[in-house]
């Protein structure tokens, strides 16, 4: 197992979401990053779709929120609530929720190593 970083993964939080079962939590967050459709992110944002974009944040932020992905989980936070009802979203907030989406995965990537 590789080491965790802790600004991303709660991995003591996210285990007891999961009764305890530390193998099966490292199966789910093998499966985070199919649980976030980025592509459908990018291209709401593209076209000024925040509805849609609202859409694809709610599901990331329930995802990070169940596997105790914690800075992700706060900036989805954020930018749900300014897509909240079709609202614009702040350029930093989305550039922010991308990068902590890519971190995310890479901190993922090497707790799973």
């Amino acid at each position: 197992m590789g080491d965790v970083d802790t600004k991303y993964i709660d991995v003591a939080g996210g285990t007891a979401r999961v009764g305890g079962n530390e193998s099966l939590y490292r199966r789910l967050l093998g499966k985070f990053e199919a649980s976030v459709d980025m592509a459908s992110f990018n291209s709401a944002i593209a076209s000024r779709n925040f509805d849609e974009a609202g859409k694809v944040v709610h599901a990331a932020k329930g995802a990070a929120g169940n596997l105790s992905l914690t800075a992700f989980f706060e900036e989805s936070s954020i930018l749900m609530e300014q897509l909240r009802g079709g609202g614009v979203p702040q350029d930093r907030d989305v550039a922010l929720f991308r990068s902590l989406y890519e971190e995310t995965k890479q901190a993922i990537n090497t707790y799973l190593a």
